[in-house]
């Protein structure tokens, strides 16, 4: 196979090894562990020997995976989501749908809810879990824009995709979504970072594929809604907090500041 398989993990230990279990071991797989666990990069890689795990301090998904990007050397790469437990031989069948398609800009793997039993052309930028690319094009396109810390870094790969004219298809290929690709219990922490990223980065990718006005018009509401939650939950601590992380993250986008807020999570 010519393929390499990476995995970027952020506390996902369980997780990955199940992954591990479902995906063809004939091919490399490298992942990139934003947690920095030593103890899990020795376990898997004394089990699995075509796995290579890289430790790496979390900044994002998108640097996490340009990283796995830059240390393979195979023609395709498969960013496969801790979430999605793939079947059996698909990295086999995205090599024969890229020969098929030699066009192609991404393949875009569609799960198990989805209706489709047909490989459909993409014309407009989508989210996406789990996708597969020639290597020489994510390099070539600079990857994913590491100013995303999270949210968002997939739809903006995908527009930069369409406008180089780089065909995108979604490819019916069965995959089970675990929904959730943490070890750790739900906690305050982490609804915060997600609420706080998802409305900095809605507000970035549209100042900069648009303009800092019109990005401003299109999120107006979402702060003004905010704002709104912030005042009707105020006895409710999980919700105000959640709005108030929302209304942060804005109000750091519409400033033009760095993406900067972290989890606190040991």
């Amino acid at each position: 196979m010519n393929t390499t398989v990476i995995i970027v993990a952020y506390k996902s230990e369980k997780i990955i090894e199940k992954n591990l279990n479902e995906l063809d071991l004939n091919c490399k797989i490298i992942i990139i562990d934003n947690s920095y666990n030593e103890k899990f990069k020795s376990y898997i890689e004394e089990k699995y020997k075509n796995v290579k795990v890289i430790l790496n301090d979390n900044k994002g998904f998108g640097q996490a995976a340009n990283l796995g990007a830059n240390l393979a050397n195979t023609e395709y790469i498969f960013f496969c989501s801790p979430d999605n437990f793939i079947e059996a031989h698909t990295v086999y069948k995205l090599e024969q749908t890229a020969n098929k398609y030699k066009n192609f800009g991404l393949l875009i793997l569609t799960d198990e809810k989805n209706k489709e039993v047909e490989i459909i052309q993409v014309d407009k930028e989508v989210g996406m879990s789990s996708f597969f690319t020639r290597r020489t094009n994510f390099i070539k396109l600079s990857g994913f824009d590491e100013n995303f810390f999270l949210y968002y870094e997939d739809v903006d790969l995908v527009k930069r995709y369409l406008n180089n004219n780089l065909s995108i298809y979604k490819v019916p290929i069965t995959f089970k979504n675990n929904h959730g690709s943490h070890d750790y219990i739900y906690n305050l922490e982490i609804e915060i970072n997600r609420n706080w990223h998802y409305m900095w980065s809605k507000f970035y990718f549209n100042r900069k594929h648009n303009n800092y006005l019109l990005s401003f018009l299109i999120n107006l509401p979402y702060l003004l809604r905010s704002v709104l939650k912030i005042i009707l939950n105020y006895k409710n601590k999980e919700k105000k907090v959640k709005y108030k992380a929302r209304f942060n993250g804005l109000i750091n986008g519409y400033q033009s500041r760095p993406s900067w807020y972290r989890p606190r999570i040991k």
